[in-house]
């Protein structure tokens, strides 16, 4: 069997590149999947989009859309974005002082406590889904404090997602990192090109937490390859 696409698959902050091992399995045998790492916790991968003749997808958790490189990002004919965002800081002003603040407190919490930290932004992510603890594990605390407050100013440029052709945003209904409201804000600056989905009762973590309900729509976004000859 051919394959249809090659998919590069970015994780978000506080996470690597085991979190897509599902999807890695179901979606190996028609795509080439290259998961990214950002080095937090094991060695650092930087896939890049090998073949001209495939077409190229990118799949994008949280801040992950903000860790994959601008020239990968404009090689993609589908972008898949689970709970992420163009900006984490949103339009309105007291919204913005309020996750500035928030942001701000985690940053400086990160210094003395990284391990606390991580557990409480892990059982955030994971929200309303039960979050069962791994066993500790070394981590690269410069690296993660880097792109967290990398994470306080990134922002992305409206105008290169709208060159992508189609843009795909996925978003769990009880997020409790980037609220739904933010998410759909998002969406309206992209939505000449885009479609938005809601899963009910998923939280920040909902690829990884949701994987059925989240592949029965990557599935119908995939399949449109066949039919409409994105090559």
């Amino acid at each position: 069997m051919s394959l249809k696409g090659e998919i590069i698959a970015y994780h978000g902050w506080g996470f690597d590149r085991n979190c897509w091992e599902q999807w890695q399995e179901i979606l190996s045998s028609n795509f080439q999947f290259k998961p990214y790492d950002r080095g937090y916790f094991q060695d650092e991968i930087y896939p890049e989009f090998t073949d001209n003749e495939l077409n190229k997808i990118i799949f994008a958790h949280s801040f992950g859309l903000h860790l994959c490189p601008r020239e990968i990002l404009k090689k993609a004919n589908i972008l898949i974005l689970f709970n992420s965002f163009s900006e984490f800081h949103p339009d309105n002003e007291k919204s913005r002082k309020r996750t500035k603040y928030g942001l701000k407190l985690m940053i400086d919490e990160f210094k003395n406590n990284p391990k606390n930290v991580l557990k409480s932004f892990y059982k955030k992510c994971y929200y309303p889904s039960p979050y069962i603890e791994t066993e500790e594990q070394n981590f690269n605390r410069e690296r993660l404090e880097e792109d967290l407050k990398l994470l306080n100013k990134a922002k992305l440029d409206i105008n290169i997602l709208e060159k992508i052709p189609k843009i795909n945003i996925i978003h769990g209904s009880k997020d409790r990192i980037f609220l739904v409201s933010y998410s759909q804000e998002f969406y309206k600056k992209v939505s000449k090109n885009s479609q938005y989905y809601e899963i009910e009762d998923a939280g920040h973590c909902l690829p990884f937490t949701h994987l059925k309900s989240c592949l029965s729509i990557v599935n119908q976004i995939l399949g449109e390859i066949d039919n409409h000859g994105d090559n």
